[in-house]
């Protein structure tokens, strides 16, 4: 009798073992399919890092280009503004000399005799007659 209890507690560990061996395995395959789901993200991920790396790379070329242009415009701006400025200076010169022209010869015709009047006294020796 002793033997069928030591054959039926053996039995009983055996079934306890195997119960244990299907739960780990069990464990073993969800951790196993969880360790795929992990590896696709990560490469997911990866994939996701690279294109946006490229992204940014093309946008600092396309910044640099457009900085370059701006800088270019900027230099472009500055000549034409100072083209204009002395374009500018010139036309003032050109427009006093022209206002001192026509005083010049309005100061000579308020000095001369109207036509018909006698000169003055001890005149103009250069308009008398």
């Amino acid at each position: 009798m002793a033997l069928n209890m030591e054959l039926q507690q053996r039995q009983t560990e055996q079934e306890k073992l195997l119960a244990q061996r299907d739960d780990v395995s069990s464990q073993l395959q969800e951790v196993n399919r969880a360790n795929s789901r992990l590896l696709e993200q990560v490469t997911e991920l990866g994939q996701e890092k690279d294109k946006l790396q490229q992204e940014l790379e093309e946008t600092r070329k396309t910044a640099d280009k457009r900085q370059a242009m701006l800088d270019e415009l900027a230099i472009d701006v500055a000549q034409e503004k100072s083209r204009h400025k002395e374009e500018l200076s010139d036309v003032r010169l050109q427009h006093e000399k022209e206002v001192l022209g026509v005083r010049a010869r309005a100061t000579r015709r308020a000095a001369r005799p109207a036509r018909g009047q006698e000169p003055h006294r001890g005149g103009d020796p250069l308009t008398a007659p």
